[in-house]
């Protein structure tokens, strides 16, 4: 892809977010910030205030509350630079994006892809949250891009440079959304299988990872006395997401108590409660994913239904509400109002499928 037809891409991305930002700033609920956003926000503003390391082990990702605190100490807590960074962002996972379809398809297939990511809706009103979808999103984009360029030598010999970025953006992405880890392993069986040089490029890939991830462990073990690689609360979302009540959506551990305030300590609380003795977090989690597996192998057939069910949720055309809203915000921006009919799941897999 030409440098020419990047930056344009760059610049469709940023001027359409711009817009967005510019024209909600108004809204009310701008400044209003609900659920992990709030949440986010007051563990930034401790970050700001000098509060590096923190007082507990991870609860939830840690990357994100991290950015927000740089952008805190630099230009103060301001919610329109916030989001103007993220802008930024955003526009640079389009290009990312369209380079990396590029190496793989034709250079057309590579510009389209990368301005349908510029347009698709949902990246348009996640952009403009206080949400760690637009770091999500970038570290995704990033991978992809740095796997395109390795593409084109794993028959031949393996610098090692493209395989540790390649562990920096997996250790990125891990921390801010934990599941990411499972990539290591593909990535792993990726270089076992195709790369002639498999000890250097391994190696290579561990040791990027482990710039990310060791000091975040090193940091959760001193606190806790323990080993987390990211965050402690892998047993608690398991269970949300399997259990005999679950429904493929969000539900709280304790009715309506879903804010982050609320989720460790009652994870916490039911877990001791029901042990009748004080657990530590590795304990809680191990709680938890305990009632989420005795659920799954003992009524199997009722687990069989509630993934389908998630499956039917996800492959659709509608977007799930989880405290804010896609159509409220695009009441406020047309870019947002614009692209929501045309810029949805629903459009996507017809397309990928094709």
């Amino acid at each position: 892809m030409s440098i020419g037809a990047g930056a344009a891409i760059f610049l469709v991305a940023l001027t359409i977010r711009l817009i967005h930002v510019w024209q909600i700033r108004r809204a009310p609920f701008f400044t209003i910030l609900m659920g992990d956003a709030h949440g986010y926000d007051v563990w930034a503003r401790e970050i700001a205030k000098g509060d590096w390391i923190g007082h507990d082990v991870f609860y939830q990702a840690p990357l994100y509350p991290y950015f927000l605190g740089v952008i805190y100490s630099t230009l103060g807590p301001n919610l329109v630079a916030v989001r103007v960074c993220q802008a930024v962002i955003g526009s640079c996972s389009c290009v990312l994006l369209a380079s990396a379809a590029c190496r793989f398809f034709p250079a057309r297939a590579g510009i389209v892809a990368g301005l349908m990511l510029a347009v698709y809706a949902p990246a348009i009103f996640f952009d403009g949250l206080l949400q760690k979808s637009v770091l999500d999103v970038f570290f995704v984009c990033l991978a992809l891009w740095l796997i395109a360029r390795i593409t084109g030598r794993t028959h031949g010999s393996a610098p090692a440079r493209p395989w540790l970025s390649l562990g920096l953006a997996l250790g990125g992405l891990s921390l801010t959304r934990e599941n990411a880890l499972v990539f290591v392993v593909v990535i792993v069986a990726w270089i076992l299988v195709t790369v002639r040089d498999r000890v250097k490029a391994a190696g290579a890939f561990a040791l990027g990872l482990a710039i990310v991830l060791v000091p975040v462990a090193a940091r959760n073990s001193v606190i806790g006395g323990g080993f987390y690689v990211t965050t402690s609360q892998f047993g608690p979302n398991f269970f949300i997401g399997n259990h005999p009540g679950a429904d493929g959506t969000y539900q709280s551990l304790r009715y309506g108590r879903g804010a982050p305030e609320y989720e460790r300590q009652d994870a916490t609380d039911l877990a001791e409660h029901a042990l009748h003795r004080r657990l530590a977090p590795a304990e809680v989690s191990e709680y938890w994913t305990d009632r989420a597996l005795h659920f799954i192998t003992s009524q199997p057939g009722a687990w069989a239904k509630l993934m389908a069910r998630k499956v039917a949720l996800i492959w659709n055309a509608t977007e799930m509400v989880d405290t804010e809203d896609q159509s409220t915000h695009a009441d406020w921006s047309w870019p947002l109002r614009i692209a929501s009919p045309i810029g949805h799941f629903g459009v996507l897999v017809p397309l990928a499928t094709f």
